[in-house]
């Protein structure tokens, strides 16, 4: 197996800088470090984890932290894009990626506790239960910590552009001619929920529409069947003459749910009432109609929370507050041009 002196041989340079450029050292130049690394990759160097970790007193290993309750994880159509991107980039630092839960074998463990016991040198966490108290141990310890669609205190947040992402939304309805905008929103104690509603709220005042509580509703889960079944109590409200001609939906699992209740009722989608998701997961564009809907960029929030890992757990320097993603919106077929009408 070849080593950091045959690698040096090839590329005529000293053993050291080999070494500084495989542990992601700075101070040496884009042309040596570039050389350096197409070498190694082309003797096949492998770094003997053992001797890295003694010598910089890390593990490489860093932790996934989700409430599998939830339904967020490796099987989620958003969730499961972001913790691909953030595992595959994390990986070309040298890290590898574990999955913390709250049981160890068969007994019941701290998130805290769990991260220790595998010697994590940093968590991602993708979204817990509001107030969870594992959670808050972890966040408040020395572990360094980054989560997305979830605010926690001092620990930094990679989210989307919700507020702009249902303003999007709101202003295409207006633009095909709707005035009659309906929501469908998640729970409010999640901060994609909240920041939706914020949203829809914000695009609609800023079209002088009246704000009307009755065309609002919240779907206590992020998923189809809970939606499906909202939607059909949320359509009872009003006749086919008053019920809304567009309904912006907080995801687009949800946003399918909707579609399929309006069906049930007897509502075409877009011909009788025209539809808004948000995610753009892969079934958005396959469904039928094709989802109209607000893109949020899976993949950057998944490399960025791996940037922002791994330069908190090398430097020491942790950003605050919250980062944002940009959104766009995806046109298919679920919006109606009612001009003319």
């Amino acid at each position: 197996m070849p080593t950091i002196y045959d690698i040096a041989k090839v590329v005529g340079t000293s053993a050291a800088t080999v070494s500084k450029v495989l542990n992601n050292y700075k101070d040496v130049s884009p042309t040596t470090r570039e050389k350096v690394m197409a070498v190694a990759k082309e003797m096949g160097y492998v770094p003997n984890l053992t001797a890295r970790s003694l010598k910089t007193n890390r593990s490489y290993l860093v932790g996934v932290v989700f409430s599998e309750d939830m339904g967020i994880g490796l099987e989620h159509q958003f969730f499961s894009v972001v913790l691909e991107n953030f595992r595959q980039h994390i990986g070309k630092y040298g890290y590898d990626t574990i999955f913390i839960n709250n049981m160890l074998g068969t007994n019941k463990i701290g998130y805290l506790d769990h991260c220790k016991y595998r010697n994590v040198d940093g968590v991602f966490i993708i979204t817990t239960h509001p107030g969870d108290v594992d959670v808050n141990k972890l966040v408040e310890s020395k572990i360094k910590c980054i989560t997305t669609d979830l605010v926690l205190e001092n620990t930094p947040t990679v989210i989307s552009e919700n507020h702009e992402g249902s303003k999007m939304a709101v202003h295409h309805f207006y633009e095909n001619g709707h005035r009659r905008i309906g929501h469908i929103g998640a729970q409010r104690h999640s901060i994609a929920g909240l920041e939706r509603h914020e949203g829809y709220v914000m695009g609609l005042k800023e079209l002088g529409i009246e704000v009307d509580e009755n065309y609002y509703i919240v779907s206590p889960e992020f998923n189809f069947q809970v939606t499906y079944e909202t939607t059909k109590t949320y359509i009872d409200r009003f006749t086919r003459e008053t019920m809304p001609t567009a309904i912006y939906v907080a995801s687009d699992v949800m946003a399918l749910g909707t579609i399929r209740a309006l069906e049930s009722k007897g509502y075409r989608v877009p011909e009788d009432v025209s539809i808004i998701g948000f995610d753009d997961i892969s079934l958005a564009e396959y469904s039928r109609p094709a989802l109209t809907t607000i893109r949020q960029k899976k993949d950057l929030i998944g490399i960025t929370v791996a940037d922002m890992l791994v330069k908190s757990i090398e430097n020491g320097e942790v950003p605050t507050g919250i980062i944002r993603m940009p959104v766009e919106l995806i046109v298919r077929d679920t919006v109606k041009n009612i001009k003319a009408e």
